[in-house]
């Protein structure tokens, strides 16, 4: 048998045949399913790297584990994650393999990932304690560290059979919501999640935070996999009208048994009077007609009482320092919950004061960046004698030979998939050599742009670009590498009728912001992003206009 890792998406495409045979067998469900999966990568591809894990015996499909890497974000911590691809808080399983086959899978998956470099956790669902385990024995082997835990899940309401529903409804049922309002599955699919989306906008704007659905990626998924489920009968968009108006909205999948409750949004207008108590009692009412026996909520807000699902998680940690340092951050907040309540912070403070405060920082995510803006005209920059800078294509990077190209990466921190993905974009790309050897790399895209450090796309205007990053190799700073390429960057953007960019900095990189000033870049606006749960927070100080349009703020 043989295990590979799949980065390219035509690969992973070619891989539908057997997925879906194996899945069967498998009865893996919705969330696992290659259209489900393929659907979500077509979306989100150029964000994160994909990383499906396969084993196969000839031609035959054993298991898969479908994974993609996501892109560190700001903070002390930036740690590389493997998570379960096209995972929208719906999936309890991450493996794909028959029960006689699970031992074999996960001795092969974890061989794969052991030798490969590039993470730092793994962290997905699994769907019990025999698939645990066994990934626990193979991990315990390559003297890798994971550790399990139940997670809690989404709110769920155990359903009926039809036959007991109509009066268990009747006995339970609390007050009409708003008055006239009637529930209806909308039929026309782009019509009804337009109106979830309208909602959801306008819900989440009155809590001041971002829409779950609000980023590009989301919403190109949802465009592309929602009909195609909802002709399957898979599928529901659910609108609660009053006077003809959309006042609340869902989106409902159906996994096996179980309704999934995806996204919810309602009009805040018409909150107080039961607007999402309505539609919910309306999507409970289709699930049970559609024979399922579990329906799970978006959130708790429900005419029936909830219970909370529990999901049983898996983590994996890689033998990098990041990988060590979030081990150790994890165990500490473990003795922090297993302490008695008065003595957690005497544990903590016994076992390591510094680390203590960073764990308990960590429980939110708070970034502060630097934005910068810069025209484009050249400066004369000296390099030294030694020092080459040009431009670095794809064809350059597929030109070099398997051990060169892994030297490459490993000097400029890069990931090939990483690579590959930025260039399908249509990336521009300059590389500076001294002596010989790799020194620095920076990277531009004149196209919208996902930035994992603030949840959201960047939009460069026409006449615009954005650098995501810049690096130079630490034995090479210092010598002016990094403003040398920014200025030949300059040149070549402007041939291409190019003459602004911008670039966000981490407050705490000041190697980064010496070299974009020195390149004749200003600091237009601080912009912070704030991160609990599904809400989050983007200002930008001073509000700048054009910043605000770059940042794709109203």
């Amino acid at each position: 048998m043989v295990s590979a890792l799949e980065h390219d998406a035509a690969a992973f495409e070619a891989l539908a045949p057997g997925w879906d045979a194996l899945a069967r067998q498998a009865e893996a469900g919705l969330f696992l399913s290659h259209a489900w999966l393929s659907a979500w990568w077509s979306a989100y591809r150029g964000v994160d790297e994909l990383w499906a894990l396969t084993l196969r015996d000839g031609e035959r499909l054993v298991a898969a584990w479908p994974l993609h890497l996501r892109a560190p974000h700001a903070g002390a911590l930036r740690v590389a994650e493997l998570r379960l691809l096209g995972d929208l808080g719906g999936a309890q399983r991450s493996v794909l393999a028959r029960a006689e086959d699970l031992d074999l899978a996960a001795a092969a998956f974890v061989d794969t990932l052991k030798a490969t470099r590039g993470w730092d956790l793994l962290e997905v669902p699994v769907a019990g304690r025999p698939v645990a385990e066994a990934l626990e024995r193979a991990a315990r082997a390559r003297g890798m560290k994971s550790d399990r835990d139940e997670v809690p899940g989404r709110a769920r309401v155990e359903l009926p059979p039809a036959s007991e529903w109509d009066e268990l409804l009747r006995a339970r049922r609390p007050g009409r919501g708003p008055a006239e309002a009637e529930y209806a599955v909308e039929t026309d699919v782009p019509r009804g999640l337009d109106e979830l989306h309208r909602l959801l906008r306008k819900e989440w704007a009155a809590r001041e935070s971002a829409s779950p659905a609000a980023d590009p990626q989301a919403l190109r998924f949802l465009a592309q996999i929602v009909p195609k489920l909802q002709a399957s009968g898979q599928a529901r968009l659910g609108i609660l009208r009053a006077g003809g108006e959309a006042i609340a909205a869902d989106l409902v999948v159906t996994d096996g048994a179980r309704a999934v409750q995806l996204l919810r949004g309602a009009d805040p207008e018409h909150l107080a009077a039961g607007a999402a108590v309505e539609l919910t009692r309306g999507s409970l009412d289709a699930a049970v007609r559609g024979g399922a026996r579990r329906f799970e909520l978006a959130d708790e807000d429900s005419p029936l009482r909830t219970q909370v699902s529990r999901v049983l998680r898996l983590r994996l940690w890689n033998a990098t320092a990041f990988g060590r340092l979030h081990r150790g951050v994890t165990s500490l907040k473990g003795m922090v919950r297993s302490a008695e309540p008065g003595r957690a912070f005497d544990r903590l403070r016994g076992a390591a004061p510094d680390v203590a405060k960073r764990a308990v920082a960590k429980v939110a995510t708070y970034a502060t960046l630097h934005l910068y803006r810069g025209e484009l005209f050249t400066r004369d920059v000296r390099e030294p004698g030694d020092q080459v800078i040009r431009l670095f294509s794809r064809a350059d990077f597929d030109a070099l030979d398997e051990r060169t190209r892994e030297a490459f990466t490993t000097r400029l921190d890069l990931q090939a998939g990483y690579c590959r993905q930025k260039w399908d974009r249509g990336d521009t790309v300059v590389l500076a050599e001294v002596a010989g050897r790799p020194a620095g790399i920076v990277w531009c895209a004149r196209t919208s742009v996902y930035v994992p450090d603030i949840g959201r796309e960047v939009r460069p205007g026409a006449g615009e670009c954005y650098i995501h990053d810049v690096y130079v190799h630490p034995d090479e700073r210092g010598r002016q590498v990094a403003p040398a390429m920014l200025d030949f960057l300059a040149r070549e953007l402007r041939a291409r009728d190019v003459y602004r960019a911008w670039a966000l900095i981490e407050r705490s990189n000041s190697a980064s912001t010496r070299a974009f000033e020195k390149a004749a870049y200003a600091s237009v606006a601080d912009v912070v992003y704030a991160r609990m749960g599904l809400a989050s927070r983007l200002l930008v100080r001073p509000p700048d206009p054009e910043a605000r349009t770059f940042l794709g703020l109203p």
